[in-house]
């Protein structure tokens, strides 16, 4: 999941070369860390548009016998949220900065198990940055209680679904002024073994 600094013609191509790179480069690099480093190269070679910086969430994903593994790289981007299988909320802590800056963003990947019935939250800074009718923003302590709220065993449309009515609950009907995105990875019960 990736946010884009701008608006109009700009952003959306910056979007599209970073979903483009990902995806070409996603097939060759074994590494997450590798993949958004590709990312931050195209960017950073497009000189006409380093107003353009972006955060980004990336990250590979594989069944294990007790989850799913998670391999996450954080540029710059919101801390995701992981609701644990005993339906603790926690924030997911992962360096790294801005990318297509021309700053090296110094990432590091997270590794992580999702037990059956974990879910991970990735979010943009529109959700958290809206704002009420007073100047009270959203915020991640309420977003955390929101994801808290899902009923044990959610599904991942299901707690995107919680989290979408809570915000637009919060911002009684107001027009936001950001990008809002949720996405949500839930890990399911695994696959019984054929013998």
């Amino acid at each position: 999941m990736g946010d884009v600094c701008g608006r109009g013609a700009k952003a959306a191509t910056t979007t599209a070369l970073v979903r483009h790179t990902a995806r070409a480069v996603a097939a060759l690099l074994d590494d997450p860390v590798d993949v958004v480093r590709a990312v931050d190269k195209a960017l950073h070679d497009r000189d006409h548009h380093r107003d353009n910086g972006m955060t980004l969430g990336y990250g590979h994903l594989e069944p294990v016998a007790d989850g799913l593994a998670v391999h996450l790289v954080r540029a710059g981007h919101t801390p995701p949220l992981l609701l644990d299988d005993q339906h603790a909320v926690g924030t997911v802590e992962a360096a790294g900065g801005l990318l297509g800056v021309g700053i090296p963003p110094g990432l590091k990947a997270r590794r992580l198990t999702l037990r059956p019935g974990a879910s991970l939250l990735l979010y943009t800074d529109g959700i958290t940055e809206c704002r009420a009718a007073g100047a009270e923003q959203y915020g991640e302590t309420r977003l955390a209680k929101a994801l808290a709220a899902a009923p044990p065993r959610s599904t991942a449309a299901g707690i995107v679904r919680i989290v979408a009515v809570d915000v637009r609950g919060f911002a009684g009907g107001r027009d936001v002024e950001d990008d809002q995105a949720a996405h949500v990875i839930t890990a399911g019960e695994p696959a019984p073994r054929r013998g």
